[in-house]
Order: structure tokens, then sequence, then C-alpha cells
């Protein structure tokens, strides 16, 4: 899942309060000018973990922005052939964009992958039931310590609306519908997730309490 943040400072630390390990996150980058130094644009992201899963932690960056991202963020210089960079940043800046637009909407969860064990036979599937999609990506990220390995590979694709536009409201452009974005992940390397940190003691005594009008228990310092 993806919640998707106007301060991604103010809701790292509510995760870390809810006993996640938050890790730096990271934020496409590039200069504005020649011979300038690159500065962040498009997304910047980091995740909560889960025993098989994560949630994905999304805001969109616009110029200007950088001083109101977390002090330890980690900026990844684009790095791509000349004929294949027009293309990167076109694909980064319409991630921002359908990011922008979901939290014109509101702030919270606007995104949601289906785990799948073969993504590329689903992705066939989809193709074949008439399933608007785009590719099956391939990201990378920095594993945690701890891991199989250093580096953790992330496939996924993601759903298109039914019809094809322009605009620059949720459901309107490539990778969403109108309830957000919605897509399919390959099953994640269980040997790197069972290295991620995902819960810490809480730092006071807890006692469980219920709503009076409630069936729903939750945890209270």
């Amino acid at each position: 899942m993806g919640h998707i943040v106007e301060n991604l400072v103010e809701v790292s630390v509510l995760y870390e309060r809810l006993g996640f390990v938050v890790p730096s996150p990271s934020c496409p980058a590039m200069p504005r000018s020649e011979g300038a130094a690159p500065e962040p644009f498009g997304a910047a992201t980091t995740h909560a973990d889960f025993p098989d899963s994560f949630l994905e932690l999304a805001t969109c960056v616009k110029e200007g922005d950088a001083g109101r991202l977390p002090a330890d963020t980690r900026l990844v210089p684009l790095e791509a052939p000349a004929e294949v960079l027009p293309l990167l940043v076109e694909r980064i800046s319409g991630t921002s964009a359908s990011l922008a637009a979901c939290l014109d909407r509101f702030q919270g969860l606007h995104i949601l992958m289906f785990s799948s064990p073969a993504i590329d036979e689903a992705a066939v599937r989809r193709t074949a039931a008439g399933v608007r999609r785009g590719g099956v990506n391939t990201v990378r990220r920095e594993a945690p310590s701890g891991a199989d390995s250093a580096i953790e590979t992330i496939r996924y694709l993601e759903i298109d609306a039914d019809e094809p536009h322009t605009g620059t409201a949720p459901g309107t452009g490539s990778g969403t519908v109108p309830e957000g974005r919605v897509g399919i992940v390959a099953d994640l390397d269980p040997g790197i997730q069972s290295g991620s940190s995902r819960s810490r003691p809480c730092p006071q005594p807890c006692r469980a309490r219920r709503h009076p009008r409630s069936r729903l228990w939750w945890r209270t310092p």
C-alpha cells in the first residue's frame, strides 16, 4: 500500500512512534542548469516494513521543496544515456503529478498493490482480459542491514484507467484509476524482508484500552 503525505518528516516520526524503523527517504535529483548542483525533484519515498510486505510513504517534490524534506534524505542523481534521460525525467515528473493530484483530494492511502508470485504471467493475463496496464517496471533500493543481499529488487506494474487521458486529476493519467494507483508487485524476497527491523520496544509501559462503544482495542503509553 502507499500512504501519500504532505510532510514526510512529520509522518516518519508518527510511524516511528508506532514502532516502525523508517529508513532515510530517497529522492531523484538532477541539476536545474548546466554546472549546478543536483536538486531533488519528482517524489521522495521511504517505507515501513512488514514480514512479507511494506507500506510506502511518499510525497511529491517540486522546485524549491528541498528544505521541507527530511535532513537525511538520500539524493539519487539521475544517470542514464542522453537518449533515455528525457523519457526518464518525463516518467518521474508524471509520478510526481499523480501524487500531487492525490494530495489535492486528501492525505492518505491512495496506492494499492496486489502481490503475485509470477508477475510476468500476471501481466499477460491482464492484457488477454483487456485490462489497460503499464509495463513491468524494475526498481532497486538499499536492503536493510542483516538481509541476504545489499540491494532489494522490486518489480511491479500499474493498472491504467479505462480510457487514456491527459489531465492531472486522479485517474486521468498513466498508472492511475479514479481511486488512485492500483497494480501488482512481485513477491518480495523473504531473505531480505526477514532482515528488516520492523519494530522496537515501546519506550514506556503500555496498557490496553477499549473504546466504550467499540470492540476495538489499542495500546497507549
